[in-house]
Parts: structure tokens; C-alpha cells; sequence
């Protein structure tokens, strides 16, 4: 039998992406899976969209966020009720390809290893694709410190091997988490893109700045990282950035 994935969608006044967002999961090659959409007190049809789908799919389950507003704390709710052995993550402006979970899970098996994620696109609101994130083909910890190599949209662990990540308010929540889990495991990437990330003008990446000082207080902070080696982990995230813009 295929092991169940539990897909982590945080949602806040979505009403314009969530349905594509959903039905990207439902297209997928993999059928076993359980969508946990946590609703961050959205004031938009957030809720009904989400409802009406779940009417005629029962994989679908929906919540209010219970904790304190944030889309940490958002996917932290649905992470609790999580009942995979697998946890993978989608919010609710992004979507999948149809075979990101069979591809990924497969070559988590093949390589023995309990974490995987993939290359994706970048696309606009219209739907046009504006660049490629492309994916290592393995990521360990110390490939993680240098620079963000996940995408928290393509990412999938396995929670029965490794327990369940829970995301913090740190800013860069999602790559706190990843740093969290390679503690334990590297991460086979697939190099084809499996995922769309939609970029608008207010996109947390879009502030570089913002950016390098939550990647300088999360190695400060980090259990793995010396206080010798702080400074070089940052010269490499600072080198990489620039190197992603030329």
C-alpha cells in the first residue's frame, strides 16, 4: 500500500489561488495523500472554496488556525493533526505538477535517504514563467547553511523516520525548519521542476536585505554553527545571492 502524505497548506484571504492551488493536488499521479488546509482567519470565500471541495473529496480537511496569526504558525496547526508518514508542504498561491510526489518519494527510496525536494518554476500572476529554480541533486546541512536550497514548496520528509518540524517565528520560518531537518538527513533533489512559485511584488524574497539578516540571526542561533564559522556560512549566503541576481 502507498504511505500517506500529509500536504500542510497554511491560507490567508486565498480566494483567487486556492482552488488552482487544490486542484494541482488532486491532479497529482499519487493518490494517497491527506490536504490539512489551516485558515488564518481569512475575511475572503477562503473557507467555502475550501469547503465546497471537500464536499466531493474527503482527503480534504479544513481548519481554523488555533494558535497565533502567521503562516508558521498556520502550518504548525495542520503539522499536529499530520497523520503521514510523509509531510510535504503547498501554499495556497503555488502549485504542483502531477508527478512531484511519486518522483520525489521515489528517489527518497532508491537513494535511502528521508527528505527530498526539486527544482521549480517562478511564475507571475498571469501565469508566465519568469525563471527556474534549479535543485541539487543532494543537499546536506552544511550545503543548507551557505544558502537556502530548498524550496519549502517542493519539500517532503519523512515524519515516521525522522518525527514531525515544527516552524518558529524567526522569519525564514520554512528555512529554519529545513536546517532542522538535515540535522538528521541530506535531501535528494530532482532536477526537473516539479512546482510553480508564484512571485508577486510583496514576496518575502523580494527583500534582499530582509533576507540576509534573518539568514545571519538563524546561523548565529543554530546548534551546528560554531562561532568561528558564522561568518563564513554568511560570506557564501551573501556570495550565492549575488550570484543569483546577475
Amino acid at each position: 500500500m502507498m504511505s500517506l502524505v500529509s500536504i500542510i497548506m497554511p491560507a490567508y484571504n486565498a480566494e483567487k489561488t486556492i482552488e488552482k492551488s487544490i486542484i494541482s493536488i488532486q491532479n497529482q499521479t499519487y493518490g494517497r495523500w491527506e490536504l490539512l488546509v489551516t485558515d488564518d482567519n481569512s475575511t475572503d470565500a477562503t473557507r467555502s472554496i475550501v469547503l465546497e471541495l471537500a464536499k466531493s473529496d474527503k482527503r480534504i480537511k479544513y481548519f481554523p488556525n488555533k494558535g497565533k496569526s502567521g503562516a508558521w504558525s498556520a502550518r504548525n496547526n495542520s503539522i499536529k493533526v499530520a497523520e503521514g508518514e510523509y509531510i510535504a508542504f503547498l501554499d495556497s498561491d503555488d502549485t504542483w505538477l502531477p508527478q512531484k510526489l511519486t518522483l520525489q518519494i521515489s528517489e527518497m527510496k532508491a537513494k535511502n535517504v528521508n527528505a527530498s525536494h526539486s527544482s521549480y518554476y517562478r511564475v507571475s500572476d498571469t501565469g508566465k514563467v519568469i525563471g527556474i529554480k534549479k535543485a541539487s541533486k543532494l543537499v546536506s546541512l552544511n550545503d543548507m547553511l551557505k544558502k537556502n536550497c530548498i524550496g519549502n514548496l517542493t519539500g517532503i520528509y519523512n515524519a515516521k523516520a525522522l518525527g514531525k518540524f515544527y516552524q518558529q517565528e524567526v522569519g525564514h520560518e520554512d528555512y529554519a525548519m529545513w536546517l532542522e531537518v538535515l540535522i538528521s538527513t541530506d535531501s535528494v533533489g530532482i532536477e526537473q521542476p516539479m512546482a510553480n512559485y508564484l512571485v508577486t511584488s510583496n514576496s518575502l524574497s523580494s527583500n534582499k536585505f530582509k533576507a540576509a539578516l534573518w539568514h545571519f540571526n538563524l546561523l548565529r542561533k543554530h546548534k551546528k554553527v560554531s562561532a568561528f564559522s558564522i561568518w563564513y556560512y554568511f560570506c557564501c549566503y551573501i556570495v550565492s545571492s549575488i550570484k543569483s541576481r546577475v
